[in-house]
């Protein structure tokens, strides 16, 4: 029997495989490379619909682009619907008020739209806002993208083969294999960071383009199965089901935040999943491990699953933060209602061959309003506070150094930024964010000195030897940076870095944060990443674009705990935050001491050592939040450091 019509339980368990391993990635340490889960989804796609292309081909002689397209909506619409206005219902209650839900509106509009991966190419990154219940449905923008050209590309090849009487299977196979090869070699080279485009490594992550080739080889191997049979000995089928299996499940279990990926990295678990479809394909009668029930099963619930498992996850997260059971408990739940929404809303949906055409189109557009009306109805809510304190935790504030950094050098009145005094002293702080929040704090000092002072920093722009990447700008910087000093001539140089953004927290649109080993290549590991930012940022202080100019380097600032509040979750203003929370930041800043201490005039300021006692920071001073976000402190915060950053200055100074 050809493979082409016979439905393959192996792939219902393949895909059952696939869910497992983003659900497990998204809800344990167990799999940090689960992620692969939906490289394999993708491989799977592409195989089983250029199946139906080509049975459509064989039994009607053409692709009916009609029903392609309301097939699509009856399969994918009434349940990603039904996930988004749920969502955006609990966002109300458990998000709170502001740029969380105003967030995850703009996030479900752009899924039901199908260009989340646009969105996030754009916005900062899949792992920029941990609170975002829809974050990992950029695929489906990926999926359906693809979904809109490739049925027209199938069709023009059909007619090509039919015009120039060239074997269609051929043909296909030689187009795709050119797509594939393009897109596969872009995505490498985007994904190390290479900027053949803007922001590479999200471009590779998020982009169509370079996810094609995963979705198409899937198409290349249904060509070359579709009316072949091929028949395989117990020893090779084995040999291929073990291969295939492990190539999916090692890197699940091996690749982490830090793997450079797609791109080679993904050659594994794309290879695997096309073993694994070819050993099915080329023995439909053999047992496969994947036709086994339970993995089915999860495969037939493999969509709802998809759907509902991030958004119950940072809904309990927000709950009840840390605990394990609870995570596990909303991972349940969201596998219970996938199994009622296949039953009572996708098959019945799905078998409803009578919405075709204009009337598939009629339940999207009114599907499009009952989304776009609750959008639009959560986001009003959402300004009006909902009767709670919004800045109870954060309170950004005007700051001295607005309109000061780096890529605003041309644009703005910098008298502020730079001020002339008749003193022998002369003052220059210079980094990246950090150094644009502790601004206020500086200019303070400068002051109490009677210094000359200037302010020059650049986003994501730390002081290190080699640029970040992630803005052109920081390249500018660094090979300006000696110029300004030179001209300015500081007799102190303050510099403040926020360190752990380019170690741990690469997720800003990972692992564009980060900054190359001085061979050129990313960092593999942790422990990589943290030699190379602490290395980098030792030799650019010992360089000579500071002159002679003694340094104060002020470490990063303590990270604040989230603690917003939400309808579901009122909570007293925090005060303080246990700094060993931390781990991340207290790691780097111990390496960076260890490390820095030794250097000839450069002293350290952790300015833990102000903000904390008995290791509890303040987050807030007299009820007043001194933090303007996570990650800086305001203008009220930096001013807490400048008793100490005046006495350091004073002594470097008077040496």
């Amino acid at each position: 029997m050809s493979t082409s019509q016979v439905f393959r339980k192996d792939i219902q368990g393949l895909r059952g495989l696939a869910v497992g391993l983003v659900v497990l990635e998204h809800a344990t340490p167990l799999f940090p490379g689960g992620y692969i889960g939906v490289d394999v989804f993708f491989v799977i796609s592409g195989f089983v619909i250029t199946q139906l292309l080509l049975r459509e081909i064989e039994t009607r002689g053409s692709v009916s682009l009609v029903d392609f397209y309301s097939r699509r909506v009856r399969r994918l619409i009434p349940a990603l619907a039904i996930v988004l206005m749920f969502s955006l219902v609990g966002s109300v209650f458990v998000l709170s008020p502001g740029l969380e839900q105003e967030k995850a509106v703009s996030a479900a509009l752009a899924s039901f739209f199908f260009v989340a991966n646009i969105r996030y190419i754009l916005e900062g990154g899949y792992f920029f806002l941990q609170s975002d219940p829809f974050r990992h449905l950029w695929s489906l923008g990926v999926e359906e993208q693809f979904y809109l050209f490739y049925p027209l590309l199938v069709v023009l090849l059909l007619r090509l083969s039919q015009t120039r009487r060239i074997q269609m299977a051929k043909l296909s196979l030689a187009v795709f294999g050119l797509f594939a090869i393009v897109s596969f070699t872009l995505a490498a080279a985007l994904a190390e960071g290479f900027r053949i485009l803007p922001l590479p490594t999200r471009m590779s992550f998020f982009g169509t383009p370079f996810r094609l080739w995963e979705l198409i080889t899937g198409g290349m191997l249904a060509v070359l199965f579709f009316h072949r049979e091929f028949r395989v000995s117990r020893l090779i089928r084995l040999f291929g089901q073990f291969t295939g299996l492990g190539l999916i499940l090692v890197p699940a279990l091996l690749y982490d935040s830090f793997t450079i990926f797609p791109g080679v990295a993904a050659l594994a678990p794309v290879a695997g999943t096309l073993a694994l479809i070819g050993i099915g394909s080329a023995d439909i009668d053999a047992k496969s491990p994947f036709v086994w029930r339970p993995l089915t099963a999860l495969g037939d619930v493999s969509y709802g699953l998809y759907l509902w498992h991030w958004p119950l996850i940072v809904f309990t997260e927000r709950l009840v933060p840390e605990n394990p059971l609870a995570i596990f408990l909303a991972v349940t739940i969201s596998l219970g209602i996938s199994i009622i929404q296949l039953k009572l809303v996708e098959i019945p949906f799905r078998n409803r061959s009578e919405v075709l055409g204009r009337k598939a189109l009629t339940f999207f557009g009114v599907a499009s309003v009952a989304v776009v009306m609750l959008s639009a109805l959560v986001f009003g809510l959402s300004r009006t506070g909902l009767g709670l304190d919004s800045s109870a935790q954060f309170a950004p504030m005007p700051r001295i150094s607005d309109g000061c950094s780096f890529e605003e050098l041309d644009k703005t009145d910098r008298s502020k930024c730079a001020v002339e005094v008749e003193s022998s002293i002369r003052m220059l702080l210079v980094g990246d964010s950090q150094a644009g929040a502790l601004a206020d704090a500086f200019v303070s000092v400068a002051n109490k000195l009677g210094a000359s002072y200037k302010v020059v920093y650049g986003n994501s722009c730390p002081v290190h030897i080699r640029p970040n990447e992630l803005r052109n700008s920081c390249r500018d910087l660094n090979e300006q940076l000696p110029g300004l000093v030179d001209e300015f001539a500081p007799t102190v140089i303050v510099v403040a870095n926020a360190s752990d953004l380019y170690v741990t927290r690469g997720g800003f649109g990972k692992p564009d944060t980060q900054i190359r080993r001085a061979d050129g290549s990313l960092p593999r590991n942790y422990g990589e990443a943290l030699q190379n930012w602490v290395s980098g940022v030792s030799e650019a202080l010992q360089s000579n674009w500071r002159g002679s100019a003694p340094v104060l380097y002020v470490q990063m600032i303590p990270v604040a705990p989230v603690q917003a509040e939400s309808l579901l979750k009122r909570e007293d203003r925090l005060e303080t935050f246990s700094l060993k929370d931390g781990f991340d930041r207290n790691m780097v800043v111990a390496t960076e001491r260890a490390e820095l201490s030794n250097l000839s005039r450069v002293t350290i300021l952790d300015p833990a050592d102000v903000l904390c006692t008995n290791q509890q920071c303040l987050l807030a001073v007299s009820g007043k939040s001194i933090y303007a976000d996570a990650y800086h402190l305001n203008s009220r915060g930096a001013e807490l450091l400048v008793p100490r950053m005046l006495e350091l200055i004073q002594e470097l100074i008077s040496k």
